[in-house]
């Protein structure tokens, strides 16, 4: 099958980890910003799986600075709860990656958060690129990448 009757994926990833103790506030619930620390955690482990791990970005002369994050609160986890994380590669046509994130109580399906952040790739002498990297293109044609119309 050629490059071009490929239909596009969808690049995602899921999976379950427990609440830490070390994660809860004064009042036993998980502290709101370990959720961002979650939402790393989701975009190292969907690095690794489609190979774009931080290392290859910065080894390919370039940071990815999260530059816009938004969170939505649904419900409080606690200690011990086996939470689902979820993370969605959002394609766009700009110089930026966009992931989309869920995290679900598998228990009582229960959603906890919605998030979106947006990653813009910066040489590593400080300079913001405005177009797409040739090693962000060429992994975009490795994964069969189609820009989604709203980014």
């Amino acid at each position: 099958m050629s490059q071009d009757s490929q239909s596009a994926q969808e690049l995602s990833l899921s999976y379950e980890f427990q609440v830490p103790f070390y994660d809860l506030d004064g009042i036993q619930m998980v502290w709101h910003g370990n959720y961002v620390k979650y939402m790393e955690d989701a975009r190292e482990k969907f690095g690794a799986k489609f190979g774009f791990e931080y290392l290859h970005i910065f080894n390919s002369g370039y940071v990815a600075p999260v530059v816009d994050m938004h969170l939505k609160y649904r419900a409080s986890a606690r200690i011990s709860d086996v939470l689902q994380m979820t993370i969605k590669y959002i394609p766009t046509r700009a110089a930026k990656m966009v992931f989309q994130y869920t995290i679900t109580r598998p228990k009582d399906n229960a959603l906890i958060i919605e998030a979106e952040t947006t990653q813009l790739f910066v040489s590593r002498s400080g300079v913001f690129e405005t177009s797409n990297p040739d090693f962000y293109v060429d992994w975009k044609k490795r994964w069969n990448i189609v820009p989604n119309k709203k980014h």
